[in-house]
């Protein structure tokens, strides 16, 4: 049992460094509480079925083998392979076996029995609930009666319902938990209960984009392959270390490709051993270090938040040596001369160059240009007037004009988000997307609005102005991409699946181009539709939030085209109709008169 406890926090680190065994090196890194929090992630997350009082022996254990490790007479199990070590201590325990189903793969040996203990946790069931729904006065209680209790449970309760997600995103979500509760449990019990609810909401926005967003990631490096995904690393870091060579960039992204198979399949061992090995590169080359401020700044951080801490980056100084703009054209010669012989090196340098110059662009910009360059390369480069054949096949190609413009388009969107408040701009959304999609579940547009006013409420006031553009675009895109893939929408709706089939960059403008779907046939509306009763007056904010989205997808897929005007009077006279019915001695009655006439003026605003 120690083994297995000490080599479930192998899965989440590995390292390099050849002068001490393993589990030395990570005992010594991580320190004492960092050792036991991730050992505790690995078992959980390993273990789905285990019990919390099952497992805080083993982490324990795996702290007195940490000792023992760095001792002047280490143990001969700290430097055994780390997969064999933990499937070898799991399989050696009939009860553990049993519990976890785990039988069929301890029959296998090796390679085999890796795989199939992978295959086994991504088959683990999913629950993205976030937290307790305790009270805020008991979750203090107990916060304050014992903080490392508190957070043990939270770590192994969410890393057992979230199997899939890397270490270093559990701990930093358990970070934020424990700041909220730290914040809040220093108020009187009523106070604490409204900073908890308050807190609770902004919390939840993080940990729904951080899954999305690394969902995403997967989901695109599945469906387009290497290509593209190294192109959006490229972007990426390019934009955050403008200061870092073509090449370098080109060894970075290379490395940060290699990662992300075995972290999609769930493989943590493998993910957590080279997304080790990566940043340790990258902070031990003092050459980078040495022209990024940004970089170093996050190389000095704590062995387990490095990775974390160079993914949030903010774009670092350009070099005074860069130009404002990136002349293609002038560089034409060079260009070709690459593309005819290794074409994704050319569009590489290319994609190099623009994304150093404009870290105010989103990726999908930048991919929108490069595919249209691409083609003119195709079109060309073989030609004797290669020069002046690319810039005819470009002349409405402007990387600064299609910049500007969705800069415009999301500017413009944060104006209404800041207009109509967070809750109307959810509705704004929800009223666009069943529009464009009636044929789609309730459940299913629900949860595609909340996200796009996740992304907005994040990206339009937590980023400075020229920073909208790469987070808005980038985060609308992880929706789509999380919604293309969850549903299958050749049965739902055409449109959609054809924009879900487009090209990577193109997606999102495809489903901007969408008209509303008039040729939906609904069923007749109804009073289910309207579901109103005393229970409006004891709703929260957000349950009441919930009922009037239904309320306008309910209409809304009865006449996409409705005016904005019709679903003003129509959401007004639901208001009216609440606060009337709330203050009325007979709340049943009441509702069940006004819910009819409010279905008859609906019915007759759909038909107008």
């Amino acid at each position: 049992m120690q083994l297995l406890a000490v080599c479930s926090l192998l899965v989440l680190l590995c390292v390099s460094a050849r002068s001490q065994n393993q589990i030395c090196t990570i005992f010594t890194e991580a320190k004492k509480d960092g050792f036991k929090a991730m050992a505790l992630v690995g078992l959980a997350q390993n273990l789905p079925d285990s019990l919390l009082d099952d497992v805080v022996p083993l982490v324990a254990e795996a702290f007195t083998m940490g000792i023992q490790c760095c001792s002047d007479e280490p143990l001969e199990d700290c430097n055994r392979d780390v997969a064999d070590l933990f499937q070898s201590a799991v399989c050696s325990s009939e009860t553990l076996v049993e519990k976890s189903n785990l039988k069929h793969c301890c029959e296998n040996t090796a390679t085999e029995r890796t795989h199939c203990f992978v295959d086994h946790k991504a088959k683990i069931p999913r629950d993205l609930s976030l937290t307790s729904e305790s009270p805020a006065a008991d979750q203090c209680e107990d916060f304050k009666k014992d903080r490392k209790a508190f957070v043990e449970s939270f770590i192994f309760r969410f890393s057992k319902r979230n199997t899939m997600l890397p270490p270093h995103v559990i701990l930093a979500v358990t970070k934020s938990y424990g700041e909220v509760l730290a914040t809040c449990c220093g108020k009187s019990e009523a106070e604490a209960q409204t900073c908890f609810n308050t807190k609770k909401l902004t919390f939840e926005h993080f940990v729904r984009n951080r899954v999305n967003e690394l969902k995403a990631l997967c989901i695109v490096h599945n469906k387009y392959g290497d290509r593209i995904f190294k192109a959006k690393k490229m972007i990426q870091y390019s934009q955050k270390m403008p200061q870092a060579s073509f090449q370098e960039m080109r060894g970075i992204v290379d490395k940060i490709v290699a990662t992300t198979a075995p972290c999609c399949s769930g493989d943590m061992i493998t993910c957590m051993k080279q997304r080790k090995v990566l940043v340790d590169e990258v902070c031990g080359d003092r050459s980078v270090l040495s022209r990024m401020a940004s970089l170093k700044a996050c190389c000095k951080e704590h062995a387990i938040d490095r990775g974390s801490c160079v993914e949030a980056m903010k774009p670092d100084t350009k070099p005074d040596s860069l130009s404002e703009h990136y002349d293609l054209h002038a560089d034409i010669a060079a260009v070709c001369h690459t593309f005819t012989k290794t074409p994704d090196v050319a569009l590489g340098k290319l994609i190099y160059e623009l994304s150093v110059r404009h870290p105010e662009s989103s990726q999908q910009v930048i991919l929108r240009f490069s595919k249209e360059a691409e083609q003119a390369f195709l079109q060309c480069c073989d030609k004797e007037d290669h020069a002046e054949c690319v810039r005819t096949a470009l002349a409405d190609s402007n990387i600064d004009k299609m910049i500007a413009d969705e800069i415009e388009y999301y500017k413009n969107m944060c104006a209404a988000e800041a207009a109509l408040g967070d809750y109307n701009f959810e509705k704004s959304m929800m009223v666009y997307y069943t529009r464009i999609m009636p044929q789609a579940s309730f459940i299913q547009l629900h949860m595609v609005s909340e996200t796009v006013a996740d992304v907005f409420h994040d990206c339009c006031k937590d980023q400075p102005g020229h920073l909208v553009l790469p987070c808005a675009e980038e985060k609308s895109t992880n929706v789509l991409d999380t919604t293309c893939n969850d549903d299958d929408y050749s049965s739902i709706n055409p449109r959609i699946a054809r924009c879900c089939n487009q090209s990577y960059s193109m997606r999102r403008p495809c489903i901007l181009a969408i008209q509303p779907d008039t040729e939906f046939t609904p069923p007749k509306l109804d009073a289910n539709d309207f579901n109103m009763g005393p229970e409006l007056c004891t709703k929260n904010s957000k349950d009441l939030l919930l009922s009037g989205k239904k309320l306008l997808y309910n209409v809304v897929r009865h006449k996409t085209n409705i005016t904005e005007d019709h679903l003003k009077t129509l959401s007004a006279n639901y208001s009216i109709t609440r606060e009337k019915c709330c203050a009325a001695e007979d709340k049943e009655a009441c509702f069940t008169d006004e819910a009819a006439k409010l279905l008859a003026e609906s019915v007759e605003l759909v038909k107008v």
